[in-house]
């Protein structure tokens, strides 16, 4: 089912989308189509999948991990979380309001705070639950937020709990973001407060916005900005810190959201701030409040990562080399990318739905990639999206970019591409 036929199924009733759903569902499998996969052995450049209405296993080479710095599978990194196992035991038994929150935890999240030249920092879970957490924490109805229309769908869903008055901006269109800015303040009571997010690496191509003139618009009016860097920490910037070191912008924004999930290569998540906002999201914001404190081996497991990247940059940079070389095949090959800065690469095919018919085969080839679609982007601009590691070797890229060619030409993308590039 394309992606068109997907938007027109949503509008349904609901027992008639469950049926239509599921049966949908259903019939990919019997295609073959994707209907997910499990994955055995630790997260690396190479792991055992298989189907999940299958026994066939299936020894891929990994292109669609976060772990761009491939610290999942670091062996300083499980040495310290044995160490937290045996020293700590594996829970924290219970919130960081009550009885969860410890000095490790303290520690880590000063530590996760001066990565952008903050003052303090509240661990979470997982980033879904830290996006939740500064909206939830922040805002009220009295409030507006003008969000990125690319933020992630947990900042979305988290507006939309909170009742906070929204509007949408273009992150490329910088122009209609202060006229916006300025219609809301004209249209708004005079103690209205307006917040602001924005992706500093998009996770949709990889790419960077104009960083450094958003902030100045948005202080210029007052507005108290966020920025999501998940995919930014541990990707850009000389020591990983993100996109505000590789901007030179480090202390320029209110807040900043990241994982430790993806080039950490651990679990969780974290919004790092002033003192003072801090301090709100830690007595004030419910799903800190009401969620149990990360695990011990956890933060040791972070906190083992955030070594590593202070004390070898060169994987860094090994990241960057390894993202200039396979964009350089992509290309030569034929194929139509966007050259971001981050371990991301998309790759565009103009055919609705031939994206998911291409990674299926990659699959069954040997390569393991990810693809985003409806309603994760809008229809015509779906793409495969490939996630580059520092750890991989060039033999590993040129394998990855020959299979992507063969099975793009197979299914007559590849032709497609190439004259538009031409055009």
């Amino acid at each position: 089912m394309d992606s068109r036929a997907l938007i027109e199924l949503e509008r349904q009733p609901f027992k008639q989308r469950l049926a239509q759903q599921y049966s949908v569902y259903l019939n990919e499998v019997e295609q073959g189509l994707m209907s997910g996969r499990e994955g055995f052995g630790p997260v690396d450049r190479r792991m055992k999948y298989k189907d999940l209405h299958s026994e066939v296993f299936h020894d891929v080479l990994i292109f669609g991990s976060n772990s761009y710095l491939g610290l999942s599978n670091d062996p300083y990194v499980k040495r310290k979380v044995k160490e937290a196992v045996e020293q700590y035991g594996i829970g924290s038994g219970g919130s960081p309001a009550f009885s969860g929150y410890t000095k490790q935890h303290k520690d880590l999240e000063k530590r996760l705070a001066r990565l952008a030249d903050h003052e303090d920092a509240v661990l979470l879970p997982g980033g879904y639950m830290a996006n939740l957490c500064w909206v939830n924490g922040l805002m009220n109805r009295n409030d507006v937020i003008v969000y990125d229309k690319n933020s992630h769908a947990s900042v979305i869903n988290a507006i939309k709990m909170t009742s906070v008055p929204f509007y949408t901006f273009d992150p490329e269109k910088l122009d209609e973001f202060e006229t916006l800015l300025k219609r809301i303040k004209q249209r708004s009571k005079a103690d209205v407060q307006i917040f602001s997010t924005v992706e500093g690496v998009r996770s949709i191509d990889g790419s960077i916005i104009e960083l450094k003139r958003y902030i100045e618009i948005c202080k210029a009016h007052d507005v108290i900005t966020i920025l999501d860097d998940a995919h930014g920490l541990g990707t850009v910037g000389k020591y990983g810190r993100g996109t505000l070191e590789y901007l030179d912008l480090l202390g320029q924004v209110d807040l900043r959201m990241s994982t430790c999930s993806k080039a950490i290569g651990a679990q969780g998540a974290f919004v790092s701030g002033s003192k003072e906002l801090i301090f709100l999201l830690r007595n004030f914001s419910y799903p800190y409040l009401f969620t149990s404190a990360m695990a011990q081996p956890t933060i040791a497991a972070i906190s083992a990562s955030l070594d590593i990247m202070e004390n070898e940059p060169e994987r860094i940079e090994m990241l960057h080399k390894n993202v200039r070389y396979m964009q350089d095949q992509l290309e030569a090959a034929g194929l139509r990318i966007i050259r971001g800065k981050s371990g991301i690469i998309p790759v565009f095919f103009d055919e609705d739905g031939v994206v998911r018919k291409i990674n299926r085969a990659l699959y069954r080839r040997g390569l393991f990639a990810n693809i985003m679609e409806y309603p994760m982007v809008p229809p015509g601009l779906e793409r495969l999206r490939l996630s580059v590691m520092a750890t991989h070797t060039r033999e590993e890229i040129d394998t990855a970019v020959s299979l992507i060619v063969e099975t793009a030409c197979e299914f007559g993308a590849l032709q497609n591409n190439t004259t538009l590039e031409n055009a």
